[in-house]
């Protein structure tokens, strides 16, 4: 595999599992009432969400595609993902967000009341699917099988989900410091969340852009 897809993938991987909303989620979560229940069934939801979308486009992706029709469509699916990516980047950075106030969505404030059940679904809801599109084509694009293709997917699935799942472990391993540890994270994706996001997202977009355009061109 090109040492510049797993770059990608990496990025990919970092751009979902920072990302702010779902982060202030799983932290707002497993500090309310059942919290620990409503966390492990957010960070199931986020991950079979992943997993499944992820692994039911190998699974339909051609077992022996034609080599130079199917090289084109993954980079017209890379250019296309790419803009996509980097004109969202670059709008958010003209109008930023914050994540308290008013801006705040209608569900944070209900995170006390809602059942596992919910907490599950949201988890489904929150990640950003076209950074699994791009992912998932950047392995196809490296020509391996569906076996070392559905490992690889599910690596990536893994470190994507490290962000979510982070509370879990404060709370196993340093329950004594928890309320603390999650006062802190949520000042600082507060104020430094969306930049991170955005800077990730503005690389990978003009990563997978340049990708696209010289595979087109080749």
């Amino acid at each position: 595999m090109q040492f510049a897809s797993l770059v990608t993938l990496l990025l990919l991987a970092i751009a979902l599992a920072v990302q702010p909303w779902s982060l202030l989620a799983a932290v707002l979560l497993v500090a309310s009432k059942r919290g620990l229940a409503k966390e492990v069934a957010y960070v199931a939801g986020w991950f079979l969400a992943l997993l499944t979308v992820a692994v039911a486009t190998i699974v339909l992706y051609p077992a022996n595609p034609e080599p130079t029709s199917t090289s084109a469509a993954l980079s017209a699916i890379e250019l296309v993902a790419g803009i996509a990516l980097a004109f969202w980047a670059f709008v958010r950075w003209r109008r930023p967000a914050q994540l308290s106030g008013s801006e705040q969505p209608k569900w944070m404030g209900r995170i006390d009341s809602m059942s596992p059940v919910l907490a599950f679904a949201l988890g489904a809801f929150l990640p950003n699917y076209v950074l699994v599109v791009a992912a998932v084509t950047n392995v196809l694009e490296a020509g391996l099988s569906r076996g070392w293709a559905a490992g690889l997917v599910l690596a990536w699935v893994v470190v994507a989900s490290l962000g979510v799942a982070a509370p879990l472990l404060v709370v196993v391993v340093r329950r004594d410091r928890a309320p603390a540890t999650f006062a802190r994270w949520r000042e600082w994706l507060v104020t430094n969340g969306s930049a991170l996001v955005l800077g990730v997202l503005g690389v990978v977009g003009i990563l997978l852009s340049v990708k696209g355009i010289v595979g087109l061109a080749t």
